[in-house]
Formats: C-alpha cells, sequence, structure tokens
C-alpha cells in the first residue's frame, strides 16, 4: 500500500513529528511504501520529494513587522494555500498513494491540501493533535490569562474575538476566528473520511461541536518496542519534561516545590522566553532547571526519577511524556484534565490532582516521596498497561484495519 503521510515538520519538533516519523517507520516494517509532505525548512530531515515540499513562511517573523502587506499574506497562508495545494497536487502525480494520513497541517500548509486529495477521490485519515477545528486558539485557553474557555461552543467563534484568546491579541484571535468560519464555509470537516482521536476525551470534544460519531474513532499513540524499558532505577527526584510555558503549569509547580521543601524536583525541556524567564528566575532552592536535554541523556534522566510531574492547565491530548514514563516504569502525577485523566487513573498509575491547585500537588509529590513502595507498584501498573494498550501491533492493527475499510468502501462505490 502507498500511504502519503502531511504534516507541516519533517523534523523533530513536537509530540506531531514524532508521531509522524514513528509512523513512517511502522508502515515500513509491514512493507507499505510512504511518502512525506511538508513545508520547507532548514530543519527538515532530509526526502527525495522535498522539492515539492510548501514555501516556508514564518509568521512570528511577520507579526513582529505589522503592516497591511504582511497581514494580509498571513491571512491568506493560514486559510487556504494555492501554493500549497498546487505542490501537492505535482506529489500526488508523482508518487500515486493508495491513501492520504494527515497529522498537522493548519496556518501553513492549510486544509488546501485535503480539498486536492479529495477532489481526486483519494480517502483521507487525519489523526488530530489538538483542538483547532474546534477552537480557533486550538487549545481552548485564553493566552493571556491561562483560563479554559468554550465560548466558541456551537461555532460561535467571533468569541475568540471578543475574548482576545489568541496572545492576548484581537488582530490575532479575530484572524483565528475568520480561520474557523472559512474552513467552516469550505466544509473542510467534509473532506477528511476518518478522524482518528488520540483520546477519548478529544473524541468527545469533537462530538460535541457536531462530528459525527462514528467518523471519529479513538486511535491510542503508540511507543517504539526500543522505549519499554522497565529499570527500577530511582534517584528520588521527581521530573518534569515539556517545553517551559505557563500553560505546563510551571509556576504552579514551583510554588508546590516550595511547599515540599524535602523533595527535589528537576526541570528539562525548551525555554520558550517570556513569561517563562521570570518563572525559572524564581524558582525555589529545591527545583532546578536543566535545560534541553534529549538522546540518551534524557533517557537516563527520566529513567533515574521517582515520578514524572504534569501540572499542566490545559486539555493535553495525549501526550507522549506520559506514555514515555509509564514505559520506564515511573508513575506519574498529572492534572486532572483532559487525556491525561485518562492515562493517569488515580492511584493505579499515579496521582491526579486538579488543575492549579498548588496544595494538592504538593501532597501528591510528598506522598510519592515518602512512599517508595507504593510508588514502584504505581509505576508496574503504569509500565503494564502501556505495554499492553499502546504497543505499535496494536497501533498498526487498529490503523491498517481503518486504511483497509476506506479503500474497500472506495471499491465498492466505483
Amino acid at each position: 500500500m502507498k500511504i502519503l503521510i502531511v504534516n507541516t515538520r519533517h523534523y523533530f519538533g513536537g509530540g506531531d513529528s514524532t508521531y509522524t516519523f514513528n509512523l513512517a517507520e511502522l508502515l515500513r516494517q509491514h512493507k507499505h511504501d510512504v511518502s512525506f509532505f511538508a513545508m520547507q525548512d532548514e530543519r527538515n530531515l532530509p526526502d527525495p520529494n522535498s522539492d515539492l515540499f510548501a514555501s516556508p513562511i514564518d509568521f512570528r517573523a511577520l507579526n513582529r513587522r505589522k503592516n497591511l502587506a504582511n497581514g494580509w499574506q498571513v491571512l491568506c497562508r493560514s486559510i487556504y494555500s494555492g501554493e500549497a495545494r498546487a505542490k501537492f497536487a505535482r506529489l500526488l502525480d508523482r508518487v500515486q498513494p493508495d491513501i492520504i494520513h494527515t497529522q498537522s497541517l493548519h496556518g501553513h500548509l492549510t486544509p488546501s491540501v485535503l480539498m486536492e486529495a479529495k477532489a481526486r477521490g483519494l480517502p483521507v485519515v487525519w489523526t488530530l493533535h489538538e483542538y483547532k477545528l474546534v477552537c480557533p486558539n486550538t487549545h481552548f485557553l485564553i493566552d493571556s490569562t491561562g483560563v479554559i474557555c468554550e465560548a466558541c461552543r456551537g461555532g460561535r467563534y467571533y468569541q475568540a474575538a471578543f475574548k482576545r484568546c489568541k496572545k492576548g491579541s484581537l488582530l490575532a484571535s479575530l484572524m483565528a476566528a475568520l480561520e474557523a468560519y472559512t474552513h467552516q464555509i469550505l466544509r473542510v470537516q467534509k473532506q477528511v473520511d476518518q478522524f482518528l482521536a488520540p483520546s477519548q476525551f478529544l473524541r468527545k470534544k469533537l462530538i460535541e461541536r457536531g462530528f459525527p460519531a462514528e467518523k471519529v474513532i479513538h486511535l491510542p499513540l503508540f511507543l517504539k518496542d526500543e522505549q519499554f524499558d522497565y529499570s527500577g532505577k530511582d534517584a528520588g527526584y521527581f521530573l518534569f519534561l515539556g517545553r517551559i510555558n505557563p500553560i505546563k503549569g510551571i509556576e504552579v509547580l514551583a510554588e508546590a516545590a516550595r511547599l515540599a521543601p524535602e523533595v527535589t524536583v528537576l526541570l528539562a525541556g525548551r525555554n520558550e522566553g517570556g513569561q517563562a524567564e521570570n518563572l525559572l528566575a524564581n524558582l525555589p532552592p529545591n527545583a532546578r532547571y536543566l535545560g534541553m536535554k534529549s538522546g540518551q541523556e534524557l533517557n537516563d534522566l527520566l529513567h533515574g526519577a521517582r515520578a514524572l510531574v504534569m501540572p499542566s492547565l490545559w486539555y493535553e491530548n495525549q501526550p507522549f511524556v506520559i506514555l514515555e514514563a509509564f514505559a520506564a516504569g515511573k508513575p506519574v502525577i498529572a492534572s486532572r484534565l483532559g487525556g491525561m485523566e485518562e492515562l493517569v487513573v488515580h492511584q493505579e498509575r499515579g496521582i491526579l490532582t486538579e488543575a492549579g491547585n498548588v496544595d494538592q500537588l504538593a501532597e501528591a509529590m510528598k506522598f510519592i516521596h515518602k512512599g517508595p513502595e507504593m510508588c514502584k507498584k504505581l509505576g508496574k501498573n503504569g509500565f503494564d498497561y502501556v505495554k499492553r494498550v499502546h504497543s505499535p501491533m496494536n497501533h498498526y492493527n487498529q490503523l491498517f484495519n481503518t486504511y483497509l475499510q476506506l479503500l474497500n468502501n472506495d471499491l465498492t462505490r466505483m
């Protein structure tokens, strides 16, 4: 089978690209022919079809140079890219895929590529990594306040502009609302044959907002076989892995560590600047930022932890970092929100706390700190769960059945 995977980034830059490359490897192991369509970027991995990747656009740079021409360029490119569609059409002619598997495309590739696939009668599967199709700001948060907001329910996307949810900017929020309305007019949902939701929570949100239940399948993400490694190591520290960003609950974690001076908290991940700089500058003595880690250094850091801490303030979908912690036999302390609540069953594979509740988070860390045997039990439960549910073979079997069903449906309609 020939499968064309569509994802904006063709480099390791987030959960969507991690899944994209892991998926391609998994499909190739089962003798499928895999090609990619992405945006050109100097960080991209080499690819034989990179000459047909969409031209790059740097929205941050354009937004820094605010003028009418740049604003129009941002608006047009983020909603519908004729150039991306044209290059995608040429790639379709070149590789002749049987099926299109989309990942993240908003804002750069745009749903224009879906329309080209649909015009040619190609089946399209879309794995959703965020909430963009039902939330103009993608993560159900008002950026300036960090407060969860669902005011756009029922297609009331103008609420995004009223509340200035995107970056606290009226212009950015208005453009996000216009994008949502335009995609509604273009019937983007109709261009996709099957949506894949990694979490049940995401599936529920889509159905609540009018997506047909039969069109949204729950398909959990997977880890590679070599990632399942229960070493039993425990150096006693608590570990945060992820972007250093307020929506990840960094301030809550810092204050909780201040209330639990007996624990050691290590933070590792990309420093996104801005508010993050202030947060890192005010960490208590028992918390330390290690910078960005990767490879064996990151693996050793995870295996040495007593537990992973994920105090996010938004509806995380299905964070790879939680799956990776379970695969290392580590329990997880997480917020009772979104897909985190599904993974971290309270007192079975970790501890759940109310998002933003400093006292609860501090008590959870103290509880795990004082009970190493309980910690081991929770970690073993997490390991057994992730190996059972998030294995490559489970994922492949479910996905391949979805592919076959769509292809067979196409044949019966011919």
